[in-house]
């Protein structure tokens, strides 16, 4: 019986395929050909990023890309289809996006370096001696090119679009983005000629736009299609082969909230790839919102103001006398009660939206090395490591004060040639030949005396200059919510060492770290969280550009332990704020010596700030470097109640008086703009209650 059975189902079996191959095989191919289903992603707009009072600072602007399929055409069929492609869009002034790795005369390839090619051609299991023209006869042969009349130009143009099609290993259910961005003439031309142009399929999508673009940088960084190794790391966590991902900056960072979630629709189509009908499975959700601490009006006068002093030192306007090795910088604002970045601008920096569409290399170097128009992805502020010259000095006057080596009233007499270690002169004595004289203190730092500092640094040692300049939070990272954050380096020490102090170390080593001097190098960011701490009386902050993380989906917020948590996580980074536990009475020593170099005459930045009507508390510094030396400004104000604390940079710009005319700009602009708020907050206030006149 169970024979029987079998055999009776078999029979059933081999007659229905009999009739599905046989008798209505045709039919059903032709059925199959016509509905095909798949299914298509539907990007989601990332969220917007804002200054803190809302200016718009990344957002989106709609794009029409050219998606490619690789559906049930003969390669010849395939080939033409992209050539006529390649026709319209370069007629129409358009391009094609490829990664294939030639220049844009299509006569040689772009790599940086041989060792880029060398790499390539490894991964394409190319043979490491083939010439460009001969790697260029390998594609043709292998895409079936060769017995085209097509010229030498079309057929790079073809290999380009299928070399980056074969890449990310499209199908007729998977595309690769081979046009971005293009023009409506272009689409509407697609549009007509749809059915000759097989796999072709134009979409609507979000690209990402910078309004505002090289003065924020480096904060908001930008974002491109993701890379192999990206998609390795992220394709777990619901990102596709063609996401658009932050690659530097917040868009990197805070990529997971701004990139939203992607939609799904279902797209039916024939084998050729046309589409007869399409519905929305999953609607996209936009990504969060995020607010920057930092004021673009800030912003604005900061970067104007450290690409005039820069300009101004070149050409001599400052000084009298050109110097021509000026050619970078670095400014960083912070509130100085709470931590937040109100400014952060870097010089030389870089258009953002150069780099939506992805650059070659041979593009991107060009760009650098235009002397004309600098451009610069390195952020000096938070990776730039400078020696903080004399703005360290307070720093070592803090240790001498707090570990009893030195008294606020105790004067020193300087001898202009400091008599220990390698008797290293004081400035005043190497430019003058004359010396401070009697000076406590107080006057050590208006006239930023070396030989004032060498001695509190001889009687304190390295030791207490090390544990003071960790105490200020120098050579470590702040935990900023931004990648490539570098920790610095402090002077005299040594991981590997027990102690954690370098051996062996002499005396003169420790009277270069007292000035700082030496190998001590700390970014601009740590320098002005150390410089927030003297003023707001003694309270390292936790560093924070983000203010605020919104959905507008969803109308939730992360709370600001949330956003920090996420960004320890992200960065690595767990800083914590934390009481020094200075004595105020020193404190206040220091901070009256700062306000005496802006404000007395004989201070070294008096020149700059003596017309100012801002009480501003200061200190230059000059540090050595390889050709000029470089020029360093730190400051608060106002001196009585401490708002803000400014860090500038200027390399090469042989000394910090000439860096101050950087900072006073920003000073006004801050107080102006405080003014300003304050009047329309009180004017608000009075039209919510009702009050008439």
């Amino acid at each position: 019986m169970l024979s029987i059975i079998i055999v009776l189902v078999s029979i059933c079996f081999i007659g229905q395929l009999f009739n599905l191959q046989i008798i209505n095989g045709k039919e059903y191919r032709e059925n199959s050909q016509k509905r095909m289903l798949r299914t298509e992603t539907i990007s989601a707009p990332r969220g917007q990023i804002t200054d803190r009072n809302g200016v718009v600072l990344a957002q989106n602007k709609m794009s029409n890309d050219i998606e490619l399929y690789k559906v049930d055409v003969t390669v010849d069929e395939q080939n033409e289809a992209i050539a006529k492609l390649i026709n319209i869009l370069y007629k129409n002034s358009d391009e094609i996006y490829s990664t294939f790795p030639v220049n844009d005369e299509l006569n040689g390839f772009n790599f940086a370096n041989e060792e880029e090619e060398k790499k390539w051609k490894e991964e394409m299991e190319l043979d490491e001696s083939l010439t460009f023209e001969q790697t260029i006869d390998y594609y043709i042969k292998k895409y079936a090119l060769e017995k085209y009349d097509y010229d030498r130009n079309l057929q790079i143009r073809i290999i380009e679009v299928k070399y980056e099609g074969n890449l990310y290993g499209y199908s007729l259910f998977k595309s690769a983005t081979i046009a971005k961005d293009i023009s409506d003439k272009s689409l509407a031309q697609i549009e007509e000629r749809k059915s000759e142009l097989y796999g072709v399929v134009p979409v609507s999508s979000s690209k990402r736009y910078y309004p505002i673009s090289n003065i924020f940088s480096h904060i908001l960084g930008y974002v491109g299609k993701i890379d192999s190794d990206e998609y390795a790391k992220l394709k777990d966590e619901g990102y596709s082969i063609n996401s658009i991902v932050g690659k530097t900056g917040i868009e990197q960072t805070f990529d997971k909230y701004l990139k939203g979630e992607d939609g799904e629709k279902k797209v039916e189509t024939d084998s050729k790839g046309n589409v007869s009908s399409e519905y929305i499975t999953k609607e996209p959700v936009t990504g969060s919102n995020i607010r920057l601490t930092i004021d673009y009006r800030l912003q604005k006068v900061a970067q104007e103001a450290l690409e005039t002093t820069i300009e101004d030192l070149r050409s001599g306007k400052i000084t009298g006398k050109p110097i021509p090795d000026t050619d970078a910088g670095s400014v960083v604002v912070l509130d100085c009660q709470t931590g937040e970045v109100l400014a952060m601008v870097n010089y030389p920096n870089y258009d953002n939206n150069l780099f939506v569409e992805g650059l070659t290399n041979s593009e991107l170097q060009a760009m650098q090395n235009d002397k004309e128009n600098p451009m610069s992805l390195y952020n000096r502020a938070i990776s730039g490591m400078y020696s903080p010259g004399s703005t360290f000095k307070m720093l070592v006057g803090i240790a001498g004060l707090q570990s009893g080596k030195i008294t606020v009233d105790e004067k020193y007499y300087d001898p202009g040639v400091y008599p220990y270690g390698y008797h290293p002169k004081c400035w005043l004595y190497s430019y003058r030949g004359t010396t401070h004289g009697w000076i406590n203190i107080l006057g050590a730092i208006k006239g930023s005396c070396n030989c004032y500092f060498y001695e509190v640094g001889r009687r304190i040692g390295i030791a207490e200059i090390v544990k003071y300049a960790k105490l200020f939070g120098l050579g470590e990272k702040t935990g900023i919510e931004l990648p490539g954050e570098y920790e610095g380096q402090i002077v005299g020490t040594d991981k590997n060492s027990p102690d954690g102090l370098k051996s062996p170390w002499y005396l003169g080593d420790t009277l270069s770290a007292a000035i700082g001097q030496s190998s001590s190098a700390y970014t601009p960011l740590q320098l002005a969280n150390y410089i927030s701490a003297i003023a707001n009386g003694g309270t390292l902050n936790k560093v924070s550009i983000i203010k605020e993380v919104e959905n507008e989906s969803t109308n939730e917020s992360l709370s600001t332990s949330q956003i920090f948590e996420y960004a320890a996580k992200t960065t690595g980074v767990n800083f914590e704020a934390r009481d020094l536990g200075i004595n105020e009475e020193y404190l206040n020593v220091i901070k009256e010596g700062m306000l005496s170099v802006t404000n007395d005459t004989g201070g070294t930045a008096n020149i700059v700030f003596k017309n100012s009507n801002i009480k501003v508390a200061g200190k230059t510094g000059t540090s050595e470097g390889s050709g000029t030396n470089n020029g360093l400004f730190v400051g608060f104000a106002p001196y009585e109640n401490p708002k803000i604390a400014v860090v500038a940079v200027i390399e090469h710009g042989e000394e910090g008086t000439y860096t101050a005319n950087v900072v006073k700009p920003i000073m006004e602009e801050y107080f102006k703009i405080s003014t300003e708020d304050k009047n329309n907050e009180k004017a608000q206030n009075v039209v919510e209650s009702g009050i008439k006149y």
